[in-house]
């Protein structure tokens, strides 16, 4: 099976996040923001919960990923700003409540999500192309192999990836700089 290939364009970007921004609900907007700031893994993201957010470290704590291993994502600036507004008005112990699903946190965003992509005009504009986007934007920065995997929590099995280890603070930086990138496409938006 053939690994897919989908980034948006820039001109997509900027349409997507000026309809995600404008029209779509905070919850819905926040959800996407974070995932495209982050890379995160959809499920991840859903479900975050304010335990695992340490305002004064700047870190985001996923306790097991996909591959079992625990990670650690630098939060940015911009990512400090959604999630501290989304604390302010919180009464859950998750980051992205829900009333309306049984786990408590938004589950399936899919509608929102094709109203949004149907309104900016894009075609074939999955959820999951938003952890694509993210190596992307940090590949089209200068980031290299080693920062992307870890930005990603991936497993590498070479011998040498045993002993690179990425500094939190280095990997906040490249990713500051994706969410500046990101936030340029955004236009006139600020959140708050």
């Amino acid at each position: 099976m053939q690994a897919r290939e989908r980034r948006p364009s820039y001109d997509e970007m900027s349409k997507f996040l000026q309809v995600l921004c404008g029209e779509a609900t905070p919850l819905t907007r926040d959800f996407a923001l974070l995932a495209l700031y982050t890379g995160a893994r959809k499920r991840n993201v859903l479900e975050i919960e304010w335990d695992n957010i340490d305002f004064e470290r700047k870190i985001w704590h996923i306790p097991k990923t996909k591959n079992g291993k625990a990670q650690n994502i630098p939060l940015t600036n911009e990512m400090i700003k959604i999630l501290q507004a989304r604390k302010l008005t919180s009464k859950s112990k998750l980051v992205l409540p829900s009333d309306s699903s049984k786990s408590g946190h938004l589950e399936q965003p899919y509608e929102a999500w094709n109203r949004i992509c149907k309104k900016a005009g894009i075609k074939n504009f999955r959820i999951h192309d938003l952890r694509r986007t993210f190596p992307s934007c940090l590949s089209d920065i200068g980031a290299g192999q080693y920062i992307i995997r870890a930005a990603l929590n991936h497993i590498n099995f070479e011998s040498t990836s045993d002993y690179s280890i990425v500094s939190t603070e280095l990997l906040r930086e490249y990713m500051s700089k994706v969410t500046q990138m990101i936030s340029g496409y955004m236009q006139s938006y600020k959140y708050l």
